[in-house]
């Protein structure tokens, strides 16, 4: 569940700066998922193309929900650092920009995964430093 937790989170948070689409394969290079921008609002589909969520982005907030339009978090951008809350507020997450490479942390602030940016792809680690995904 946390590992599924952290790279929800990365590709979330990644999403932030998504343009028209973007497309996330998992470590063995197979389609994950997309996300589509349109304006201020972004729709998540799965592998076989089902909306998963959407997102608005207003300023530096955005607001996530689920499937059925229930708000599932929100993320707020200060600077190089981007708070991740659950629905009741809770933080959940946070990331921080340092160069060409984000660094995830729970709340606790145990790192649990990077993103880095290498030419036109972004790639996705763990905390161990394993590859968990690509987006291109």
């Amino acid at each position: 569940m946390k590992k599924y937790l952290t790279v929800v989170l990365i590709v979330l948070a990644s999403s932030l700066f998504a343009t028209d689409r973007q497309i996330y394969r998992d470590s063995q290079g197979r389609t994950a998922g997309t996300a589509t921008k349109s304006g201020n609002h972004i729709i998540y589909r799965d592998s076989q193309g089902r909306t998963t969520g959407t997102a608005i982005i207003s300023g530096n907030t955005t607001v996530y929900r689920d499937a059925h339009g229930r708000t599932t978090g929100t993320a707020v951008k200060n600077g190089e650092t981007t708070i991740y809350r659950d629905a009741q507020g809770k933080t959940q997450a946070t990331s921080s920009r340092s160069s060409d490479t984000t660094t995830y942390r729970d709340a606790q602030g145990r790192t649990t995964g990077t993103e880095k940016q290498s030419g036109q792809a972004t790639i996705y680690r763990d905390s161990q430093g394993r590859t968990i995904g690509t987006k291109k």
